[in-house]
């Protein structure tokens, strides 16, 4: 899922005869997580990333799903002040989403 969670699940499933449980946990699992970095990453990239542009690619990079990246990005803009951060996550996160 280095691309995007959700989708790359829900087009694999078929593929590999994926169960319905299979695919829920799957997407469950991949949005538990996801939301629980959108709401951590923020605080957590500030403190190890030297310039916004760094914590926008780290956010990109780092949440599968593409609202989330914006989300995170987006609260990181306005508790910092740093509008190139979200700049930075969605050019990163949407080069991934490319690679669909």
């Amino acid at each position: 899922t280095s691309i995007c969670g959700v989708t790359a699940i829900t087009a694999l499933a078929p593929a590999i005869k994926a169960s319905n449980r299979d695919i829920a946990v799957a997407v469950a699992n991949t949005v538990a997580f996801g939301t629980v970095g959108m709401l951590t990453y923020p605080y957590l990239f500030h403190t190890i990333c030297p310039t916004p542009e760094q914590v926008g690619v780290c956010l990109g990079v780092s949440i599968h799903d593409t609202s989330q990246v914006l989300g995170s990005a987006m609260s990181y803009s306005e508790m910092y002040g740093e509008e190139m951060a979200l700049k930075a996550a969605a050019v990163t996160k949407l080069t991934r989403n490319l690679g669909l």
